[in-house]
């Protein structure tokens, strides 16, 4: 029996087991166990201890623990290792080997909603793991311009810096919200990073809702809400909207690949497992 498990603190809200137990059904796949394990950071070291010597094949890793891990593996992938943050370990023998599947789960949304990023204008609110993720899948994609709007300037300062790490031929701008406003009309694409629209935060977005156009797509990170206040703003302006839940599918199906090898992606269905998970969250 393969087993695998998905890190963090809190991770009692989680839909990997049920998204996991989904995908082994899929492709008939009976000898493998997917489990929470809340985990505090004072217990990380010694978890990866056991872990290392075949307590599990493989985890995946949440918050608040996707940058603490680093330290605890012995190869890192590059991109992974670019914006610091690790949600996919392999285990091989006694090696643990970290890689980001964030950011190849939000380039197939993309790609699923016909969102080109080549030469595109990107405005990302938020500037923590998941906005790096994001701004590196942006830079490789050669997006003509991306706006960064966070409240820690600092924050956004690493996130520019990541971003012309993977592509200095990139325009970023760190601004602030009623400079983004200014420019709205520029704007192909908006991406929300932060939690608010989340419990309990669910009457609140990072942004006015004047900021969209019928020209211009949302794309909260969010899932659950499936609707968040954000993206409900965004379709009142006549926005096209995308929500988290592809993105989250994909990831964890990209782990999935890593874990058992082939082209797994090639063989879901991952139109059945968003519907999967929208049964759950409604």
């Amino acid at each position: 029996m393969k087993r695998f498990a998905l890190l963090g603190e809190p991770v009692g809200h989680s839909l990997s087991p049920l998204l996991h137990k989904a995908i082994y059904r899929q492709l008939e796949i009976d000898d493998a166990s997917y489990r929470t394990v809340e985990l505090p950071e004072e217990r990380l070291k010694s978890f990866f201890t056991g872990f290392r010597v075949g307590g599990f094949d493989g985890v995946n890793v949440t918050i608040p623990h996707k940058s603490r891990v680093i330290q605890l593996l012995d190869e890192v992938d590059s991109k992974a290792k670019l914006i610091d943050a690790v949600n996919c370990v392999n285990r091989v023998g006694n090696k643990l080997t970290g890689y980001n599947t964030d950011l190849l789960g939000f380039a197939y949304s993309l790609r699923q909603n016909n969102v080109h990023i080549d030469g595109n204008v990107f405005a990302i609110l938020g500037a923590g793991g998941s906005a790096q993720a994001v701004g590196a899948v942006l830079a490789e994609g050669a997006a003509k311009q991306v706006y960064i709007v966070n409240r820690t300037p600092e924050r956004a300062e690493r996130l520019k810096e990541i971003i012309l790490a993977v592509n200095d031929a990139i325009s970023v701008t760190v601004c602030s919200e009623q400079e983004l406003a200014e420019r709205s009309a520029e704007l192909d694409c908006v991406i929300n990073t932060t939690s608010l629209g989340m419990a309990p935060n669910t009457k609140m977005s990072p942004i006015s809702e004047s900021i969209f156009s019928e020209n211009c797509l949302a794309f909260d990170l969010v899932y659950s809400p499936m609707k968040t206040k954000f993206l409900s703003d965004a379709e009142s302006q006549g926005a096209a909207i995308v929500n988290g839940l592809q993105m989250l599918v994909a990831q964890a199906v990209y782990s999935v690949e890593i874990w058992m090898g082939g082209n797994i992606v090639a063989h879901v269905d991952m139109n059945a497992l968003v519907r999967d998970l929208e049964k759950a969250i409604k």
